[in-house]
């Protein structure tokens, strides 16, 4: 059974009823997860697309926004306020999902993963009733709500978010690369890694159809929110001085694209109507343990928009006051895509089998792009986990809400 309630009314009678039916409840915002963690059986899917309202307040910088809020729809209005969020790099993304599983977005590596720009939620618990969680009242909720995903056990209708002024220098430089030049291209980003600058979110995609046009390469590709001159040519640096600029087939000087276009960019590599099989691992091992699946991943690439991300994060401190527990210095993620669903069989396994390969260079993985209805994996530190289902047991004891498609046994 499919529910899209309009008021807050309807979603605890949609409870009410799926606890009188012995139902499980899941909750969808967009509807842009991969594994479709909320398509499940003997459930009742709530869908939240309707609460898509938001206010803006740019005296306190800080915003109010419905899980069914586009987080490039809330970037946009933003921008036009001067102002910014981490929200994710994805147009039409809702922030409900977004903000649940962490929220790797815009200017994230400075920003920290949007979830920690998340200063309180207004639920409704499994038992019907509606509460606001912040640090101070309901903090197991705020705790949870933020980095549990798919697996939270409550409908969050509002969320309270922290706002930014927005950068003043912005900008993005590409290096494009064929294939005869990986190991060179991977070697130096793996180099030069620890030492990017925060406002830079360097990350590199291989394609079998580099820019949609030069063919099987890989790209280099560098955003930069800066908030001063300086931290803006510090930023820039790495790819200006690069040693094998002069191997690029386009180098690019930096240009500000604007968000629309940083937003359409992106979206050439997540074209709509298309199948997906996607899996992901964070990871420190050496590149030389990397590099021959780095090497059979090229080797073994589907046709494109299918693609690989390496993105580099290289974390600091993390704080403990949230779910959310599980990153490392770089990001790898699969994407596999096809047209027909004849060619499931060829494709959707792709990800993760490859992932399988590499499971021991991994540290866990994220819950934005997961494949846990394939492999699984872990998304939480232990004792993060751990004491996640503690408050599953005192808020959800019934078992009300779906958890996600696996998870790893706590030690």
């Amino acid at each position: 059974m499919v529910v899209e309630p309009k008021s807050i009314q309807d979603i605890i009678a949609t409870l009410t009823y799926a606890r009188a039916t012995r139902q499980k409840i899941t909750v969808c915002s967009g509807g842009h997860s991969f594994s479709a963690n909320h398509l499940r059986d003997n459930s009742m899917l709530i869908l939240m697309k309707g609460f898509n309202s938001y206010e803006i307040n740019a005296d306190t910088l800080t915003a109010k926004a419905g899980p069914g809020v586009g987080g490039s729809v809330l970037m946009l209005e933003l921008y036009k306020h001067n102002l910014f969020f981490p929200a994710g790099h994805c147009k039409g993304v809702c922030i409900g999902g977004y903000l649940l599983q962490g929220g790797y977005g815009w200017n994230g590596r400075k920003l920290g993963i949007a979830c920690q720009s998340v200063i309180g939620l207004d639920i409704i618990t499994a038992d019907g009733e509606l509460v606001h969680a912040n640090a101070e009242q309901n903090s197991d909720l705020f705790w949870a709500a933020r980095g549990a995903g798919p697996g939270f056990f409550g409908i969050v209708i509002c969320f309270h978010l922290k706002l930014y002024p927005i950068p003043k220098y912005r900008a993005i430089i590409a290096h494009d690369f064929y294939m005869n030049h990986l190991e060179d291209v991977y070697t130096w980003a793996y180099e030069v890694g620890p030492v990017i600058p925060k406002a830079v979110e360097f990350q590199m995609i291989m394609s079998n159809n580099m820019l949609n046009l030069l063919g099987p390469g890989i790209e280099a590709i560098a955003p930069i929110f800066a908030d001063t001159k300086d931290e803006y040519e510090e930023a820039m640096a790495f790819m200006k001085n690069s040693p094998i600029k002069s191997k690029a087939v386009i180098a690019t000087p930096a240009f500000n694209p604007g968000i629309d276009m940083l937003y359409k960019t992106t979206m050439t590599h997540y074209p709509e109507e298309q199948y997906w099989g996607v899996d992901n691992m964070w990871t420190h091992a050496p590149l030389n343990d990397l590099m021959p699946f780095i090497k059979e991943i090229a080797r073994t690439l589907p046709p494109e928009p299918s693609h690989f991300l390496w993105l580099n994060w290289h974390p600091g401190h993390l704080s403990t006051d949230m779910a959310y527990s599980n990153e490392d210095n770089t990001y790898l993620a699969l994407y596999s895509t096809w047209k027909n669903a004849e060619d499931t069989p060829t494709y959707g396994d792709w990800a993760a089998n490859m992932m399988r390969q590499m499971a021991h260079l991994s540290t866990g993985i994220q819950l934005a792009d997961e494949g846990l209805h394939q492999r699984t994996a872990p998304f939480l530190s232990n004792s993060h986990l751990k004491k996640l289902q503690e408050i599953r047991a005192q808020r959800d004891p019934h078992g009300l809400f779906y958890e996600w498609h696996s998870r790893p046994v706590i030690k």
